[in-house]
């Protein structure tokens, strides 16, 4: 890396990364590089809504492009997620606990547990923010609800009598539908794409074979697009998948390294990193449509997109659940 020499990104560098200590912006050209800022423990490394603000350790906010800060603390979490559409508020399940917490930028907190005694697996905004899911393991079983953004009125739409485990979930952008891993009692992964208003329907985008799990969803830029990673371990042989309304692809079909989905650049554009355990990454632009690929940079600790999500945001549907409760 050169000099860091911290200013604020273009509007089209969405690519960002961590590496020599600070944090770095980009084009999807590869044009463009800039450093941003100092990075002493990146954390999640996410970014909000806007792409102007990002979570790092400590729940850590920098912000870049006017966007705002935020002083570390001592939290440690176990699943967290921006607000949206803009991102003013960050909620979290704290390490080893069964809450879940709103940090807000002006560090003022909120408790907004919608389930007491719930240990809470991952959480993931609607694209209104009058609502969030989260996944949650409780003594019957685990299972994905909806509340409100102030963790009222939960309504529960995914359960399992036969021992599912649920992950990683993202709403797709048109705010009708819920992308959610399941991993089944024989040890099978699969994908789900449901429409949040009839949950009895529980659709497999994607079907994996007896092993390999799936660690994160990344929601494209439109519905029907998104992508995921796949392994029986995030670091050692993972795989970025991508699925559009062409079919599923395989994000780099000739890499024999681990892959990893990072996430959208555009509407068929996708970051994906390689390299495996302790080892520097090296990222690419990937367009899933045409199966072109740019080569960035290497040498890399953590990276994210700052793509900013569509706007004007999707309205949450009413009734959410007009039709019950869906087994997976």
């Amino acid at each position: 890396m050169p000099e860091c020499a911290p200013t604020s990104p273009t509007a089209t560098a969405t690519v960002t990364f961590v590496a020599a200590g600070h944090a770095w912006a980009l084009d999807p050209s590869g044009a463009n590089l800039t450093c941003l800022f100092e990075v002493k423990d990146p954390g999640p490394f996410a970014w909000g809504p806007l792409g102007d603000r990002v979570i790092l350790g400590g729940l850590e906010v920098k912000g870049v492009a006017g966007g705002p800060n935020l002083a570390p603390s001592d939290k440690a979490f176990a699943a967290i997620t921006w607000s949206r559409p803009t991102g003013k508020s960050i909620v979290f399940a704290p390490t080893a606990e069964t809450t879940l917490e709103k940090v807000l930028i002006d560090g003022s907190a909120q408790h907004v547990t919608p389930l007491e005694s719930s240990r809470y697996l991952s959480v993931a905004y609607h694209p209104s923010g009058e609502a969030y899911a989260f996944a949650v393991d409780r003594e019957d079983g685990q299972s994905i609800w909806m509340s409100t953004n102030a963790g009222k009125t939960p309504v529960r739409l995914v359960f399992s009598t036969e021992g599912t485990k649920f992950g990683a979930i993202a709403f797709e952008a048109d705010g009708k539908h819920l992308l959610y891993a399941a991993q089944h009692a024989d040890n099978h992964a699969e994908l789900h794409r449901i429409a949040v208003t009839d949950t009895t329907k529980a659709p497999v985008a994607w079907d994996g074979p007896v092993g390999p799990k799936v660690f994160d969803i990344q929601a494209g830029l439109k519905a029907g697009t998104f992508a995921w990673t796949t392994g029986t371990a995030s670091c050692t042989d993972s795989i970025a998948m991508a699925q559009t309304p062409a079919g599923t692809v395989r994000a780099l079909p000739d890499e024999v390294r681990p892959t990893h989905s990072v996430g959208w650049l555009g509407t068929t554009q996708l970051l994906v990193a390689t390299g495996g355990c302790g080892e520097s990454l090296d990222l690419s632009a990937v367009d899933v449509a045409t199966g072109s690929i740019v080569p960035l940079v290497s040498g890399v600790s953590v990276a994210a997109v700052r793509t900013p999500v569509p706007t004007p945001p999707a309205p949450l549907p009413r009734p959410v659940t007009a039709l019950g409760e869906g087994f997976s």
